[in-house]
């Protein structure tokens, strides 16, 4: 059965600030006391306090997933990707934007964007990055180049978690935050990860070409089923 992030968790971010604030007060064995940790051990420590706050996909889904053949909301964007990725998708400003905001330097007049529902407490989708960073590595390098767009949105995350996700699980797709749970309500609160292939053909009106819970079978697999899809969408 899938399962999600619950909205209904403890709030880490406020945990992490004060292990932020506090950590470097005491000293670990071996250290003088009053040592400072370093930034990296830090940030591994929060990281670890984080996860151990919240079990991952821990509560089952009670709504359904936007399905196949059917219109996509026009979800925010919040962002949390980085000024490369944001000019890629040709975003500007400081957002939030809208998912019919991304137009990306190509210019292609039938854009599609693949987008990945994940929570960075949720084990799956920590296995399912290098995956992910593979797919878009192939996509690059496919004749879909110009026609699909990778990003993901975290779940419940706050861009301070979606920024440790990407720096824990070397994630290189462009990543936006979902703090309040926004999109993944507008989406159907899937379980994570979940994969939409939305169409922008008609930016006025998205709609969903691919619905599905779980991981890939393989980034190859993946890629064959995209290919397929977006053949039929010409």
């Amino acid at each position: 059965m899938p399962f999600r992030h619950a909205p209904e968790m403890p709030r880490p971010p406020k945990q992490a600030a004060a292990i932020a604030r506090t950590a470097p007060h005491h000293s670990q064995p071996g250290q003088p006391h009053g040592t400072v940790i370093p930034m990296a051990l830090l940030r591994a420590l929060l990281l670890a306090a984080l996860l151990a706050l919240v079990p991952a996909c821990a509560t089952p889904t009670l709504a359904e997933p936007v399905p196949a053949s059917s219109p996509f909301p026009d979800i925010p964007l919040e962002n949390a990707a980085t000024p490369t990725q944001l000019t890629a998708l040709g975003l500007s400003g400081a957002g939030p934007w809208k998912l019919s905001d991304i137009r990306p330097a190509t210019g292609n007049k039938t854009q599609l964007v693949l987008i990945e529902i994940f929570s960075m407490y949720c084990p799956h989708c920590q296995r399912e990055a290098p995956h992910m960073n593979r797919l878009a590595e192939m996509l690059a390098a496919s004749p879909l180049k110009d026609r699909i767009t990778v990003i993901g949105v975290g779940a419940g995350n706050t861009r301070m978690e979606v920024d440790l996700f990407r720096e824990r699980y070397g994630v290189a797709i462009p990543l936006f935050a979902d703090p309040d749970l926004t999109v993944h309500e507008q989406v159907g609160e899937p379980g994570t990860p979940h994969f939409f292939l939305v169409s922008l053909k008609n930016r006025a009106a998205p709609a969903t070409l691919l619905s599905r819970t779980g991981r890939m079978a393989s980034p190859q697999a993946f890629l064959d089923e995209l290919s397929a899809i977006a053949k039929r969408s010409n």
